[in-house]
């Protein structure tokens, strides 16, 4: 069932588009720019709402399987860490690579996915 008030999709939809069709327009100077910051980041807040928990999910199951453990997110990135500290990866390399690598797209498609398309 659908609730009667916004969630936060939505109030920080509506909070951006205020800030982009109403003040914005009205702005100038260094305050215009600091109001187009504001915007930017409530855009990234908006895709963290809406893709964040699943793209964590992802990063999660990905490094799970790399490693081959069911253990907890921080343990499997502790684990991680060590591995590639201690350089016992050399059979891994190309896996651990690839898994980098799609971190970091799923970060970009959260922070700025205009980057994503640029590459």
């Amino acid at each position: 069932m659908r609730s009667a008030r916004p969630n936060a999709f939505e109030l920080l939809e509506a909070v951006q588009e205020f800030l982009v069709k109403r003040a914005l327009p009205k702005l100038s100077g260094h305050v215009a720019f600091e109001a187009r910051v504001a915007a930017n980041l409530l855009d990234v807040a908006r895709r963290e709402v809406e893709e964040g928990p699943a793209l964590l999910e992802a990063d999660v199951a990905e490094l799970a399987q790399l490693l081959r453990s069911d253990a907890s997110p921080d343990a499997l990135e502790t684990e991680l860490l060590t591995l590639v500290r201690e350089g016992d990866i050399s059979d891994r390399w190309d896996d651990i690579i690839t898994y980098l690598r799609h971190r970091a797209e799923r970060g970009l498609r959260v922070a700025n996915p205009k980057y994503l398309e640029e590459s």
